[in-house]
């Protein structure tokens, strides 16, 4: 079906050379997204109309050269997530995804996003963010990102008391807000930046905490990722190179009451009573533990840790080990039971960064150590059966991987790195991989601070003879 990017939300679509999948693929990629990614994204709060629309399509009642650009975009991009969670095999899978991903990115135009903002741009961009960063591309995802919040400030979606340019209800640009601000949010805590979405953060778009207001409900997992994306932004630096979270009392008094809030499901594992539940609780523990491990983070630091008397040192990694631990144990189980933890950016970073910065920190008794170890072992292996999602991992979480090995031979004092890892990690044909081993084996973990060796491996830095 052909269409086109001339103009606005409202301007008919004119002759672009880019196709929407056949009747059989349209259906079956609006599925997969509808199925397993909306339920964990929350972008599109009218999907039914979406779907509406394409049995339009289907039957031929509306014709693609009428339709308007942004919904347009907004398919292109809603097939592109489909194809990226579908039982396709992995050329095909990935072949479509890039196909509509193409053909989004054309229907935006060169600057209709910025002349003539819509709801559904804004849902396209949001949903585009989520492709790019499952492409392993969370740079380019963090770009449009800052786009994204930029379109959203200019039509006044940050200011709920006034009516914003967009002409929304309270209920969809409350939507729009809390979907932008938990992409932010995720992506913020992966690069260790701040959010740039802080004006649209807004306390009356949160469900009341049951512990604070016992009249409330339950947050369910959408409420609860929320909440989430509240606290990172809430406890998080607004500005770089400003001191770390100095009151951890309240930090982790925050952290109690919200997670004394969440659905039963969420909390209890027996509690759940369907996939989804279940799906939603290990999701939950690796993104809320990641948090946590997060804010924890400058007790690591040489420069940091001096801040901080024994006792609270004691008491901050006390959380942070167990936080660690809690997110790898749920990524493990995550991959076990859905693609989400093998095809999504964010879980595979959140659960990989956590399983490095437990390498890096393993202390305390024998058992404890004990604990870590079988835990990183058991992640190495379930990742390792499955290697052709591996395959697809970005760069820095290969590096990640072979990492977390290196560092598990070093603890059983191998003196020879002998890497189980799939040979295509250490082909020809990835150049970044070249030599990774040598220089892992070579590397001194010991010079440096467990956080100054997680952001080393976990940066674009390389060896001098690698070369991207």
């Amino acid at each position: 079906m052909d269409g086109a990017s001339d103009g606005g939300r409202g301007t008919p679509a004119g002759r672009l050379e880019t196709t929407l999948a056949v009747d059989q693929d349209m259906i079956s990629l609006f599925g997969f997204y509808r199925d397993r990614v909306h339920s964990f994204q929350f972008i599109v709060d009218d999907l039914a109309e979406i779907e509406k629309l394409i049995c339009s399509l289907l039957n031929h009642e509306v014709q693609v050269h009428r339709m308007d650009n942004h919904s347009l975009c907004l398919l292109h991009a809603i097939m592109a997530a489909g194809a990226q969670f579908s039982d396709l095999p992995i050329t095909t899978r990935l072949s479509k995804s890039s196909q509509n991903l193409q053909s989004a990115l054309k229907y935006l135009g060169s600057f209709d996003l910025l002349w003539n903002p819509s709801k559904r741009l804004i849902q396209a961009l949001l949903i585009l963010g989520h492709v790019l960063q499952n492409n392993m591309d969370p740079r380019a995802a963090w770009i449009l990102g800052g786009t994204t919040v930029r379109v959203a400030l200019s039509v006044g979606l940050h200011q709920p008391i006034k009516r914003c340019a967009l002409r929304l209800s309270p209920a969809e640009a409350q939507q729009l807000r809390l979907a932008i601000v938990w992409q932010d949010a995720l992506l913020s805590l992966a690069f260790d930046r701040p959010p740039a979405s802080h004006e649209m953060d807004l306390d009356s778009d949160l469900s009341a905490l049951v512990s604070l207001d016992p009249t409330s409900q339950r947050l369910d997992y959408r409420q609860a990722m929320n909440w989430l994306c509240h606290l990172s932004f809430r406890h998080l630096p607004r500005l770089p190179q400003t001191e770390p979270v100095r009151n951890y009392s309240r930090l982790f008094h925050d952290f109690d009451l919200y997670e004394s809030s969440l659905a039963p499901h969420l909390q209890d594992l027996q509690r759940s009573n369907s996939i989804q539940e279940l799906q939603e609780h290990y999701s939950l523990i690796v993104h809320r533990y990641f948090l946590l491990s997060t804010l924890c983070r400058p007790v690591l630091s040489s420069q940091d840790k001096g801040r901080f008397s024994e006792e609270e040192c004691s008491m901050i990694l006390s959380r942070f080990q167990g936080a660690l631990k809690r997110s790898v144990r749920a990524f493990i189980k995550l991959r076990s039971i859905s693609n989400l933890a093998t095809r999504s950016w964010a879980f595979v970073h959140n659960g990989l960064a956590s399983a490095l910065l437990l390498s890096f920190t393993r202390q305390g008794s024998n058992a404890q150590d004990q604990d870590s170890q079988e835990i990183l072992a058991e992640l190495v292996k379930t990742l390792t059966e499955r290697s052709d999602d591996v395959g697809q991992f970005s760069a820095a979480h290969k590096k990640a991987l072979r990492a977390i090995q290196a560092l598990q031979r070093s603890s059983v004092e191998e003196t020879r790195f002998q890497t189980i890892l799939p040979e295509h990690f250490g082909n020809t044909q990835e150049p970044s991989m070249v030599n990774l081993d040598d220089w892992l084996r070579d590397f001194d973990f010991d010079a440096f601070s467990p956080l100054e060796s997680y952001n080393f491996i976990m940066s674009d830095q390389v060896p001098h003879d690698f070369s991207f």
